[in-house]
């Protein structure tokens, strides 16, 4: 392709996999420094995301998996081992904490957080973050995290959440936010939480540029249908308005589903609701896409306990679901169901849709020009 424009010839390349391009680098200096480009890593990105293409999910059980998602039109796919992953060499359980663009963030008990491009297998370690809160009546602090991209300052953020339990009795909860930018490789204090966020193993839920969380108006963590969210661009904390519910008696949760955030809403042995904000921030635009009834044939799941939803078929017409440790396939229209079994995994532990992508870790960023302020300079702005 040496005789043609280099436009056209960015345009072919763009339509390829992440594989492919890795491949491709070695043809040539050119070719090299266009696949490494931001503009072109870029490109490639948004036609994937336009496409629905480059798709796969990360699988955690004992080890890390990838699974192609195109696949899982069969009923049983099979799942590739990511023995590259960077923490693999530490004898500790290693936590997913959700992608973006490509990257996905991990962790260990050791608090070791870091940032990996599977599809190139660049990785980046983060600086450790001591807490800062020197309480000492408060012990065993538990740490959660969310991730995702700042388009104000074209950069990835890493949020840390630490929360410190009272001793002896003491009910309280103190809780310490820190914010990681990749284009500083250094971390913040962001604002104190609002309200008493429902901490889950998944941490922050990422949609529309901010991270989000089920909050409590007080301590205790009974039903609530409040929801919080964190915004990556100007570090500011809002409510996010809920749908319009006939019936409250349910466990609400929310997650990120098809760039769209979604709530779901489990009755206990009566079902599941999952709703979607098709317009961020827009009460009205929530839209219940999924209702299941508890099935009362035997043998089949009557209790919803974890339901999630993971992603959206290509045609649109069904949704990927997690149910506790399977995953099956949800027709909107006919409600029937299609379970996905992955060879020689017994029991999922959490499944992450991720996509395929030339994103670096070492440019700070996506590779836009950002708006230069250091996250100093934001919290001062915000205060």
């Amino acid at each position: 392709m040496s005789h043609l424009p280099e436009e056209l010839t960015a345009d072919i390349l763009s339509r390829l996999p992440v594989k492919s391009l890795l491949r491709f680098k070695l043809v040539s200096p050119t070719w090299r420094a266009l696949i490494e480009s931001s503009d072109f890593i870029k490109s490639h990105l948004n036609r994937s995301i336009a496409t629905k293409s480059n798709l796969f999910l990360i699988v955690k059980e004992s080890h890390l998996y990838s699974v192609d998602f195109d696949s899982l039109s069969d009923s049983t796919v099979d799942p590739v081992k990511l023995d590259h992953h960077p923490l693999r060499c530490q004898d500790h359980i290693t936590e997913v904490w959700g992608s973006c663009n490509g990257l996905i963030c991990l962790s260990n008990a050791l608090d070791t957080v870091v940032l990996w491009n599977p599809s190139t297998r660049e990785s980046i370690k983060l600086p450790y973050a001591s807490i800062e809160s020197q309480n000492q009546s408060r012990v065993d602090p538990i740490r959660v995290y969310g991730f995702g991209y700042d388009r104000v300052s074209d950069d990835y953020k890493v949020v840390r959440i630490v929360v410190l339990r009272g001793m002896d009795g003491d009910e309280s909860f103190q809780y310490e936010v820190q914010v990681y930018s990749l284009r500083w490789n250094s971390w913040h204090r962001a604002r104190e939480f609002p309200h008493y966020p429902h901490l889950k193993k998944t941490g922050g839920v990422l949609a529309s540029g901010a991270l989000h969380w089920v909050v409590s108006p007080e301590t205790g963590f009974g039903k609530s249908h409040l929801i919080v969210s964190f915004d990556l661009g100007v570090e500011e904390y809002r409510l996010v308005p809920p749908p319009e519910f006939s019936n409250t008696n349910f466990y609400m949760s929310v997650e990120g589903f098809g760039g769209c955030l979604s709530v779901l809403c489990r009755y206990y042995l009566a079902g599941v609701d999952i709703w979607v904000m098709k317009e961020y921030g827009v009460k009205e635009s929530w839209t219940k896409i999924i209702s299941m009834a508890h099935p009362a044939q035997p043998g089949v799941i009557r209790y919803f306990h974890y339901v999630r939803p993971i992603a959206y078929s290509k045609s649109g017409e069904q949704v990927l679901l997690e149910h506790d440790t399977c995953l099956f396939w949800y027709d909107i229209r006919t409600k029937m169901r299609q379970s996905v079994r992955i060879r020689d995994i017994q029991d999922l532990l959490q499944v992450d849709i991720c996509r395929g992508s030339l994103v670096s870790l070492r440019r700070g960023g996506g590779g836009g020009e950002g708006d230069g302020k250091k996250p100093q300079e934001k919290e001062e702005r915000n205060m």
